[in-house]
């Protein structure tokens, strides 16, 4: 199962990931986010690890010259928001989705579009977008595997990633929180264990 670490802020810990079978690894460019990391550092960073990891970056209320320059040297963005601009090809573009029903999601010939669909934990009154530990769910997700390469986002760790995997089988899994020792700071032991359980689940 391919695994994506988000909240990457240093290299040592995106070597961690990138040294440990990580599929990608996500960069928040969030300025009120624990875990946001400039876009410098971010360049920094990515010019340092393998060609055959993903990184992603990870946009909120972007500006076009964020976009333009996030463009240049990531592989895939990850918004919230439906993109109506030609900042990205829709294929480069992981729609990150806070929804607790069908109910809640855009039409499929907009989901069809993107390249990869995110489901994270549904809003809360503290309008938080990802890192939050709060499971998405899981049976909404189930539905969504079927027509699109779904992301499973929310809540994982390695003490119930590998039900997840087996209850939802998505295309990947999303971590940040549940593999850190603080924000935007990762722990060797649980991210070698995270990677480890998604390489070997059945």
């Amino acid at each position: 199962m391919k695994a994506k670490i988000c909240g990457i802020t240093n290299l040592e810990d995106a070597l961690l990931a990138a040294n440990n079978g990580a599929w990608a690894i996500g960069f928040n460019f969030y300025k009120h986010s624990p875990r946001y990391v400039p876009l410098k550092k971010a360049r920094e960073i990515s010019s340092q690890l393998p060609r055959d990891i993903i990184k992603v970056g990870v946009l909120i209320d972007y500006s076009k010259e964020e976009a333009l320059d996030v463009s240049e040297f990531l592989d895939l963005v990850q918004i919230y928001q439906q993109d109506s601009s030609s900042f990205f090809e829709k294929k480069r573009i992981i729609l990150a989705l806070q929804a607790s029903s069908k109910d809640e999601l855009p039409t499929s010939s907009i989901l069809q579009q993107y390249g990869f669909i995110l489901l994270d934990a549904p809003k809360q009154e503290d309008g938080l977008r990802g890192g939050t530990g709060r499971l998405a769910n899981w049976d909404l997700a189930k539905e969504l595997t079927r027509d699109y390469k779904l992301i499973l986002a929310g809540g994982l760790n390695n003490l119930n990633v590998e039900t997840a995997i087996k209850c939802v089988q998505p295309f990947a899994v999303d971590v940040a929180s549940g593999v850190e020792e603080r924000p935007g700071s990762k722990s060797p032991v649980e991210v070698k264990n995270f990677l480890i359980r998604c390489k070997n689940v059945k």
